[in-house]
């Protein structure tokens, strides 16, 4: 399962870099370029101050209402019908977890009652026609954690506090530079209690997760706010090794 994400469920859990034209094949990744001299360095301070306030505000997006999954396709948002197997993955846990109910139309979903399917072979179901729409209802317990509700049409999604967030050490910090671009490449230690929501959906899918936790971070100086913005980010738990996938999928979009 992921989260982002989208995670994984429809996450909305850090910004978007919206690239404005395709990068070079030879552009160098953040892991490869070399420091360059800008005008805003990042100092470790502001980094902290930076990733914590934005971590701390971050919300997870509960996909419910009238929705199809459908394979190849990018994580959908509260207006999107179609949503990734990824998505439907962690939606079949928010179930398992009683956080919401799965309703197949046309009863197309009765045969699941047969065995305890995984939730691999559900995903296959669903990417090849067999369960059809669906619609998801919240329960009252995935309510006790709802900040916003947003209904749009047939599709709709609730959001909810992602948890509490400590940044403690920035490890590295370093410049670089994408043309006019100016970014800082953070990595840090962090502590995190998450939400129930959030552990409940885990504990369902039997994902690990821990408290300590370490993570690399892409910030971009946003010129006319005057300002540094997180806009990607991959992490893991403290003893484990990060895979990079969200930050090499912005950066070479820039």
């Amino acid at each position: 399962m992921r989260i982002l994400i989208a995670v994984l469920m429809s996450l909305s859990l850090s910004a978007h870099a919206h690239a404005q034209s395709g990068s070079s094949g030879d552009t160098p990744s953040p892991s490869q370029a070399k420091p360059q001299e800008q005008s805003q360095a990042l100092s470790n301070a502001e980094a902290l101050r930076v990733i914590s306030r934005e971590w701390n505000d971050l919300v997870g997006w509960l996909l419910i209402s009238e929705r199809l999954v459908a394979a190849n396709t990018p994580p959908a948002d509260c207006k999107s019908e179609a949503i990734s197997p990824p998505q439907f993955d962690f939606l079949l846990n928010a179930e398992r977890a009683g956080l919401v109910t799965i309703r197949y139309w046309d009863d197309r979903g009765a045969f699941l009652k047969e065995k305890d399917y995984t939730n691999r072979e559900i995903i296959e179901f669903a990417v090849n026609g067999r369960l059809q729409k669906m619609t998801i209802i919240p329960t009252k317990l995935a309510q006790k954690e709802q900040v916003k509700l947003e209904v749009h049409s047939r599709t709709g999604c609730m959001s909810f506090k992602v948890g509490d967030y400590k940044i403690e050490h920035v490890t590295e910090n370093r410049s670089l530079r994408k043309g006019a671009i100016e970014l800082a490449a953070v990595n840090v230690t962090y502590s995190v209690d998450y939400r129930p929501i959030y552990k409940q959906v885990y504990s369902a899918g039997k994902v690990k997760i821990d408290s300590k936790r370490k993570a690399n971070v892409l910030l971009r100086f946003d010129a006319a706010g005057k300002r540094w913005r997180i806009i990607a980010f991959d992490a893991a738990n403290i003893g484990e090794d990060i895979k990079p996938v969200n930050i090499p999928a912005v950066y070479d979009k820039l």
